[in-house]
């Protein structure tokens, strides 16, 4: 029972995370494709970043090796956490000075 409740909240942070990456262009279904896989490539580098560096503060404090699911959730939230962030500068059109 613990394994399904793992895939499911696993399986349900993959789909939040990927609704997030979206950038919908509303009748145009190739460029919400194409916007949406540059958002993903564009983010994916900070997300990896800090993932590496959680994870290398996380196993040095714990003196433990982190297991890969553990990582994957670790990815997918600070990857939750970067795209809401970045959607939202998207959304309302923040412009630098």
């Amino acid at each position: 029972m613990k394994k399904i409740n793992e895939s499911a909240t696993l399986a349900i942070i993959t789909i939040v995370y990927i609704l997030l990456s979206v950038r919908y262009f509303p009748g145009q279904f190739l460029k919400t494709l194409t916007w949406t896989v540059l958002q993903i490539l564009t983010v994916a580098p900070l997300t990896i970043g800090g993932t590496i560096i959680i994870v290398i503060l996380l196993q040095k404090s714990m003196d433990a090796k982190i297991p890969r699911d553990r990582i994957i959730r670790i990815f997918l939230t600070l990857g939750i956490i970067i795209e809401l962030l970045y959607g939202l500068y998207n959304y309302l059109g923040v412009k630098g000075a």
